[in-house]
């Protein structure tokens, strides 16, 4: 069922009150509705009896008029002395007045009015004018005259053919929102489950129209273009700060104490972010958990060897903690106790290799991909238990990139090394994971050889850069395709040759099909031998026919192979291989490069290049340098003078259009910015990576100004440049061995914001201004969470979003990331998609008291807060929203922060983000005696975000003040939730002890309780609902078993219960309503 945000707190009166003040005096006898008739005639010697009475539109009766003439008296009114109720009427039954209940039959009600039962069965006509929603009852809205039944329940969402509607929150109508489907390849339609929780199902965001997202499953969002809105901060306003720092403090101290193994500290490697847990207890590992983030470390300086297998938290309660580590055949997991013996040589794992993380069987749970030493893949469950070990799989790569795709877009994805392939298959009997083929290439890997001593990788790209069927693998200047198999084969020991079909021979072989060489295509002349391996990115960062991107030769949709290569930049036709553009870099540059990145540097609207050579970090702009525009040919140096290159004029204009740049065709009007940016802005800047020459680098834009900041850890420093210009934006120490390792920017705490992740080392001596600085891995983040939404997972070396879904889930068949869905673009690589302007605005609701000592109705000196935090706002907010509290008192006047029992001032601090468009509840306790009053203030104020943390697009509704009043009897409903027995799950149902507790003053009836699978306050999703009927009594409880059928099989979920979970009832305190089962409830089968 929905939930009604119509009211935050219940504001409704009881429908008994309102009548009250609406009815006639309570010792009105006369029937309601009638005229008042004449009075008797008169008999000899009397008056004429009095008329009868008559009743207005409210119920109030008065007498008729006397006018009868003197007679022999009437005879007396049976009635005249009945003591009717209001919802009753007197009617004569053998000559007594007998008091008989109003029925809405007999009444005639006014237009303003309505007829209402009271509890003792009889009819009233009571007002029902109004003004506002606020003025009705919850299952009512105002039609700006009287309350009029709601048409629908407030949130509750339905399905019209192929569109998904959903009942306004005041109940008066169904609106629709969007109609289902995105323009990738996952078919989504509009699916009604009949209890009006009707979705739009999708994979990722693409799969949902435009102004909506995918969360856990289904489409989110009104539809609406965002209204909550800010302009862009310059960067410098915003540098970042550490969030977390795991590992060792400097040289004398390098290990990670208060971790498992604490002696392997060092990390030269880049990290992932997935979701390996189930934090809000829905059974589920999804975007509505808190991520992890992965990597591997290494003791001492045996960077080639005895890697550990780490996770920590990114978010939560145990933020920065870790969650398991594996060290061999020891696997250490949160709460284990840390002095686990241990060796360093018995580690097993490569620790300059990249992980990959995704869902490899299709069971909804991520598995970890490693490199071991040997030239082979571990794969590790969510938890560290090894579900694979293979070795000996290939020879001479020094530090593998692993990329999981599904290359056939059939079963299971693959895991691709260089250039070879390997199928999976899970046994279906016991469940384990095995290599079921192995296919190899005979070109290129994907090795950068920075000269005879050093390779590195391979790293691959994995994309349909042929426009079939299927994703094709790019190795250096090679291209790979996955076999298909012969008719009726499904794995390489079913063949039975010879074929004649080459690609079935070439199945049966156990070869990669050779898309095309690119030394074959162009000539040894154009491609080297030399530079025939190399680094690689797809994206579309051409016109048609290779023309330079700009406004007359818009990118053509159509996939290029981006390839730096011992020195060169090369970029590649991805249907054919054929050479669109290259560049052989200077000896100032060095040999070598890592691993390029695409995406919007200047915001220009046209992707650019970037990478790092030796000596340099070079932004390759495609689009032409001109007169007003012209190319920067001398580097730029951190300290040094400017080098001499001629300035570009339009950059920084304001502007509001193109024409107000002044340079026709060559600048243009960022419209987030409104300053003009030249369409060429390319430049180097000198780093030192005189090791490796190999390390990558990632790009973000992080204050949402449409241009990408660039990130990069050479050998001494972690340094954020401007897209635009190159200047420095941050700059901090940051000793690396560098090897292909890079930053990445993820959401790993899940509060809204990009964080940046990203290994540190201290074991060599590379770098030459020292190294005395700590190790392990480092996540920094804006510490006003001004930095603008990233996704939740980054998932590998070759990461470029559509690869992998948030949940970590593979794509059976992969959206091309070239190109735009939903009107949002991915044309990025090792880099996310960038959202600008949308805000959160945090705003209070509704605040009540009560005293945990006392019932409802009075106060003592203790009292219980209750405060209702929403987010009217577009964009996800928290954890870590401060809520403080103040108090008001008269006498004398005195206004300070309400303190806790310790002294401090009174706050709450969100445990969990709060989605757009939802609110939470937040509860603290208060004692009279904390402050110097000793007693309790007149008033409350309660304000959220009060030092103005997050940055919001409102920031006038904050803070609410309410009087401390105790109020009158009311109800005060708590939950309790027992043990669930699962041992079969009989037919799917679980049954769930629960009991409904009254701890207030008044009775409640119609007392509902809806139960959620996880947390419902993290996206927890409804899975039952009762309705106790009462009246459950002050004092008294009510104890049920409900009966949830068709319970999620194969899940491990803490069944949550809420009682009043619509605010339906006016309680005193609604923060207390909750509960959650002792234990997970999982049923294995279902009879």
């Amino acid at each position: 069922m929905p939930t009604s945000s119509r009211r935050l707190l219940p504001l409704a009166l009881p429908w008994f009150v309102l009548a009250v003040a609406a009815c006639s005096d309570p010792e009105t006898t006369t029937p309601p509705g009638s005229s008042g008739g004449d009075g008797g005639a008169g008999g000899e010697g009397g008056e004429g009896g009095d008329g009868g009475s008559t009743t207005d539109s409210t119920g109030v009766g008065f007498g008729g008029a006397p006018t009868g003439e003197g007679g022999a008296g009437g005879a007396e009114d049976p009635c005249g002395g009945a003591q009717c109720r209001p919802d009753q009427r007197c009617e004569e039954r053998s000559g007594e007045g007998v008091c008989v209940d109003n029925t809405c039959e007999d009444l005639t009600c006014s237009a303003t009015e309505e007829c209402q039962i009271t509890p003792e069965g009889g009819a009233i006509c009571a007002d029902n004018r109004c003004r506002s929603d606020l003025e009705c009852p919850i299952n009512r809205y105002c039609d700006g005259a009287v309350c009029v039944a709601d048409t629908c329940a407030a949130g509750e969402r339905t399905c019209d053919g192929g569109s998904l509607l959903q009942c306004v929150s005041n109940g008066s109508e169904a609106r629709a929102l969007f109609t289902c489907g995105g323009s990738a390849y996952f078919e989504s339609a509009c699916t009604d489950d009949g209890a009006g929780n009707a979705s739009c199902p999708c994979e990722d965001d693409w799969d949902c129209p435009t102004h909506a997202s995918c969360e856990a499953g289904a489409c989110a969002g009104t539809g609406d273009a965002p209204t909550c809105l800010l302009p862009p901060v310059p960067f410098s306003n915003v540098p970042p700060q550490i969030e977390i720092q795991w590992g060792g403090k400097d040289i004398a101290a390098p290990n990670a104490a208060g971790s498992p193994f604490p002696m392997s500290a060092q990390n030269v490697m880049t990290p992932a972010v997935a979701n390996l847990d189930d934090d809000n207890g829905d059974g589920l590992i999804n975007e509505l958990d808190f991520p992890e983030i992965l990597f591997t470390t290494f003791c001492g300086t045996e960077y080639k060897s005895n890697g550990v297998l780490r996770a920590i938290h990114g978010g939560g309660p145990g933020k920065g903690r870790d969650y398991f580590a594996v060290l061999g055949d020891k696997v250490w997991r949160e709460g284990d106790p840390i002095d686990v013996p241990y060796a360093c040589d018995d580690a097993a794992l490569r620790p300059t290799s990249a992980l990959a993380v995704g869902d490899l069987d299709r069971d909804g749970v991520p598995e970890i991909v490693a490199v071991t030493e040997a030239s082979g893949l571990q794969i590790f469950s969510n938890t560290g238990e090894t579900r694979l070990l293979a070795n000996n799989l290939w020879t001479g790569y020094a530090e593998p990139a692993p990329a999981i795709a599904d290359l056939d877009g059939q079963g299971l994805p693959e895991i691709v090394i260089g250039r070879h392939a390997f199928t999976l298959h899970v046994d279906e009997a016991t469940g384990a994971l095995a290599i079921l083929d192995h296919f190899e290439g005979t070109q290129m890997h994907g090795i950068q050889a920075s000269d005879a001593l050093n390779s590195f990788g391979p790293i691959t790209c994995v994309a349909n850069i042929q426009g079939d069927s299927r994703l094709e693998i790019v190795a250096g200047s090679s291209a790979y395709a996955l076999p298909r198999p012969p008719a009726g084969v499904t794995r390489r020991s079913e063949c039975a040759p010879p074929y004649d079909d080459p690609e079935a021979a070439a199945f049966c072989a156990g070869e990669l099909l050779l898309v095309w060489d690119g030394q074959a295509v162009n000539g040894a002349a154009n491609i080297p031998n030399a530079q025939r391996d190399g680094f690689c990115a797809v994206a579309d960062v051409l016109g048609e026919d290779g023309a330079s991107p700009g406004p007359d030769t818009p990118l053509d949709q159509v996939p290029e192979v981006i390839l730096i290569n011992n020195g060169y930049f090369y970029v590649l036709n991805g249907q054919d291989g054929t050479i669109l553009r290259r560049t052989i870099m200077g000896q100032g540059a060095s040999t070598g490069g890592g691993a390029p990145n695409v995406d919007d540097f200047d915001g220009d609207g046209f992707p650019e290049i970037g990478t790092a050579f030796g000596r340099r970090y070079v932004m390759f702009d495609l689009q032409p340098p001109t007169a007003a525009c012209p190319a920067w040919l001398n580097p730029l140096e951190d300290d040094g003078p400017e080098p001499g290159n001629p300035p570009r004029t339009p950059n920084g204009k304001a502007c509001q259009t193109d024409d107000d740049c002044g340079a026709p065709g060559e600048a243009t009007c960022n419209p987030q910015t409104g300053a003009c940016v030249c369409y060429h802005n390319g430049w180097m800047r000198v780093t030192e990576d005189n090791s490796s020459r190999a390390t990558g680098s990632s790009v973000f834009d992080f204050n949402g100004d449409g241009a990408a900041e660039v990130i990069y850890n050479d050998e001494c420093y972690f340094r954020i440049y401007d897209g635009v210009t190159a200047s420095v934006l941050f700059k901090e120490h940051s000793p690396s061995r560098t090897r292909t390792e890079y930053p990445v920017v993820a959401d790993v705490d899940n509060d809204g914001n990009a964080e940046i992740v990203f290994a540190t080392s201290n074991e060599s001596d590379h770098c030459d201004e020292g190294r005395d600085f700590n190790n392990g891995l480092e996540v920094w983040g804006d510490p006003n969470d001004l930095w603008v939404p990233a996704r939740r997972i980054w998932n590998q070396h070759g990461y470029h979003v559509t690869n992998v879904l948030e949940s970590g889930a593979i794509p059976a068949q992969e959206p091309e990331s070239w190109k735009s869905y939903g009107g949002r673009a991915y044309n990025l690589y090792r880099s996310n998609p960038r959202s600008s302007g949308i805000a959160p605005d945090l705003a209070l609701s509704g605040i009540q008291m009560a005293s945990p000592d006392a019932t409802c109705g009075e106060l003592t000196d203790n009292i219980d807060i209750t405060v209702r935090v929403e987010n009217q706002g577009d964009l996800r907010v928290g954890p870590g929203v401060v809520v403080s509290f103040h108090g008001e008192w008269d006498t004398p006047a005195t206004s300070e922060p309400l303190l806790d029992a310790g002294g401090a001032p009174l706050q709450a601090v969100l445990r969990t983000s709060i989605e757009p468009h939802s609110s939470l509840l937040v509860t603290v306790s208060y004692s009279a005696g904390n402050n110097p009053q000793a007693t309790l203030p007149a008033r409350v104020r309660a304000v959220v975000d009060e030092g103005g943390v997050e940055r919001e697009c409102k920031e006038d509704n904050n803070e609410q003040t309410v009087a401390v009043d105790a109020g009158g009897a009311r109800p005060d409903l708590q939950l309790q939730i027992g043990r669930v027995a699962t041992a079969q799950c009989p037919q799917g149902q679980v049954d769930v002890p629960t009991t409904v507790v009254n701890a207030g003053s008044a009775p409640a009836s119609n007392v509902r309780v809806r139960y959620y699978a996880g947390d419902p306050a993290q996206g927890g999703k409804v899975l039952h609902e009762e309705v106790i009927p009462g009246p459950i009594a002050p004092g008294a409880s009510a104890s049920i078993t409900a009966a949830i059928k068709d319970f999620p099989w194969n899940l491990s979920i803490l069944i949550h219960g809420v009682v009043d979970p619509d605010g339906e009832l006016d309680e005193c305190n609604g923060g207390n309503n909750r509960d959650a089962a002792p234990d997970k409830v999982r049923c294995e089968h279902v009879d």
